[in-house]
């Protein structure tokens, strides 16, 4: 009843897409290509993202041929293994929740959470699916690894690196829930990303290094609402005429050495937060402390990009539903508070840049609080049983 309920669910959401967003110029042209079979033209797409969501949705798309293939029903169908690697995600949480004793009702309320949630309408209205599956590839890699399945973590973990760039902040707390074995682990996710990287790498190696290098310096310096840095960047105002009449356009602007280094400075961040718990944790790291640090690790690469959209909370969300999961819960009641929040501030305050703003501000550094507190509270439980 859940699977068929997923289904359903994720139908509706991959072919209600209305709009294309960024797909006609940053996935659509590899996707395209691998359609057509022309792997120079898709080694040198150059798309913002890995292999992996290019080579599951290309099956997918050619499906839109059975009828008449537009640019949206090819796109639409690109979606749907998107969307389904959430459900599928969704639906082992549910099984893992009923193990812990969780009811038909907080079952499906994991189900519904996770592919009902603005954070899924975000990714598919811009253009960006690919975002779901790394999401539910991260986070999956984390379940495994806490319950000790080493080869599902590494091949998981693995495909999430090579379906987009950012889930190198995921490997660190996947490493560290590891009861051993972690280096094989590791080598075992890198040579699953390679191995999915192949097609792109050998059509056109220069290219794709290029495109690499490209994707990990370059940064918006124009930070959107939901960024901290929105705030706190120098506002500019420019004088424009339009069809005769003047008019100013008022904008926010970080330095471009600032901006540029952004990337680097998450990583980082991420890397002392995890060395941090690290020592003064026993590791393997426990569900709670786990899912408090990949929640950090997820939020801090939110928050501090320049062009944070809601689609880039999707593993944030998946974490929290994934945390209620394994602690057995009656309801979802983390993820539950998450989608409504996110509801408030991306749908509802959309229209209000700076209310939005403060209350993105707001809620974001109170749920780094809180998740901090989970990791202070259990280190000192831990010192007192020393």
């Amino acid at each position: 009843m859940l699977a068929a309920l997923a289904l359903l669910v994720s139908l509706h959401a991959a072919f209600s897409a209305a709009t294309l967003g960024d797909y006609p110029d940053d996935g659509g042209p590899a996707l395209t290509a691998l359609l057509h079979g022309d792997l120079d033209a898709f080694s040198h797409a150059r798309p913002a993202m890995g292999d992996v969501s290019l080579l599951v949705r290309a099956p997918f798309a050619e499906l839109a041929h059975i009828g008449h293939p537009t640019q949206l029903a090819i796109y639409r169908w690109g979606v749907l293994p998107c969307v389904l690697s959430v459900a599928a995600l969704a639906l082992w949480l549910a099984r893992v929740a009923r193990e812990r004793g969780s009811g038909l009702v907080g079952q499906a309320a994991i189900v519904l959470v996770a592919l009902v949630n603005p954070i899924v309408g975000s990714a598919i209205e811009l253009g960006h699916p690919e975002e779901l599956m790394t999401a539910s590839l991260c986070i999956g890699a984390l379940v495994a690894a806490l319950r000790a399945k080493p080869t599902v973590t590494a091949l998981l973990l693995g495909l999430a690196l090579a379906c987009k760039q950012w889930a190198v902040v995921a490997i660190v707390p996947v490493l560290l829930a590891l009861d051993g074995g972690a280096v094989r682990v590791f080598a075992g996710a890198l040579a699953t990303a390679a191995l999915a990287t192949v097609p792109e790498f050998v059509g056109a190696p220069l290219s794709y290094v290029h495109n690499q290098l490209f994707l990990a310096s370059g940064q918006g310096t124009a930070p959107s609402t939901w960024s901290w840095w929105y705030p706190l960047a120098p506002a500019e105002t420019q004088r424009l005429v339009i069809g005769g009449a003047r008019a100013s356009l008022s904008y926010r602007r970080l330095p471009h050495a600032i901006a540029s280094s952004l990337h680097a400075l998450i990583i980082a961040l991420d890397v002392l937060v995890a060395a941090i718990v690290a020592r003064t944790r026993r590791l393997p790291l426990r569900r709670d402390d786990a899912f408090a640090l990949m929640a950090i690790v997820m939020l801090l690469r939110c928050t501090l990009d320049t062009e944070t959209m809601a689609y880039y909370h999707a593993a944030l969300l998946i974490d929290l539903l994934a945390w209620d999961a394994l602690a057995g819960e009656r309801l979802p009641l983390r993820a539950l508070s998450a989608a409504a929040v996110s509801y408030v501030i991306f749908d509802r305050l959309v229209g209000a840049p700076m209310a939005s703003s403060i209350a993105y501000a707001t809620a974001t550094l109170l749920a780094l609080g809180a998740f901090a507190l989970v990791l202070v509270a259990r280190g000192r439980q831990l010192a007192g049983t020393r």
